[in-house]
């Protein structure tokens, strides 16, 4: 297959800006193609041409956003540093989590709402996102297990679960308040979930101190 050219990849982000704007507004099945092509300044046909179907461009879309996500997520290696805090690396994961829900909205209330539509299209993808974001966090405690052992009877993938759903809900809550709240007491927030999994205490001149 030849590589897209530059004409081409332009299309297709007008493309994925356009529906993911209007699908994050009114979900994947209101939103028609021609819609979607009006919005993005093509013709309908232009949509099935790079795409196939809408189907498959909502796909793609959710895949598109994902690995944007997931690299926020792993962020500089330089964060893992010898003698760094423990959590440091959950702390810089949990704020370019809360970064990326601030920097693409639409995305998230596309992902949010496709996830909880029971029997959705797109189960299958979203499943693969999630796993894929739970492996990442998972990897993540796992190395602090490294340094200090849980708190027995905290299993690593319940709290994996734990710091997604708290990071989403905090992010989520953080961006619709006007105006929005400040990251620093969001992310303490979200890594208190981890620090009480292995029994630690937040430093008491930490951002949660001062309001």
């Amino acid at each position: 297959m030849s590589r897209a050219t530059p004409r081409t990849r332009g299309t297709r982000q007008r493309l994925f800006d356009a529906a993911i704007e209007l699908i994050g507004q009114r979900g994947a099945e209101a939103v028609t193609v021609d819609e979607i092509a009006a919005a993005a300044g093509v013709a309908k046909g232009t949509v099935y041409y790079n795409f196939g179907s809408k189907n498959e461009l909502v796909a793609q879309l959710l895949e598109y956003g994902m690995g944007i996500l997931l690299e926020a997520l792993r962020g500089p290696a330089a964060e893992a540093r010898p003698g760094a805090d423990v959590l440091a690396e959950v702390r810089g994961m949990v704020g370019r989590a809360l970064g990326f829900i601030e920097g693409y909205p639409a995305f998230v209330r596309l992902w949010m709402g496709e996830q909880w539509r029971a029997g959705g299209t797109w189960q299958p993808v979203l499943a693969g996102m999630r796993a894929a974001v739970l492996a990442e966090i998972r990897a993540a405690l796992e190395r602090v297990a490294g340094k200090v052992p849980p708190v027995p009877g905290h299993d690593l993938g319940t709290v994996a679960t734990a710091l997604f759903g708290a990071a989403f809900m905090v992010g989520v809550d953080r961006v619709s308040a006007v105006p929005a709240k400040p990251a620093g007491p969001a992310v303490e927030a979200v890594v208190a979930v981890a620090a009480g999994a292995f029994g630690l205490r937040e430093p008491a001149d930490d951002t949660m101190s001062h309001q």
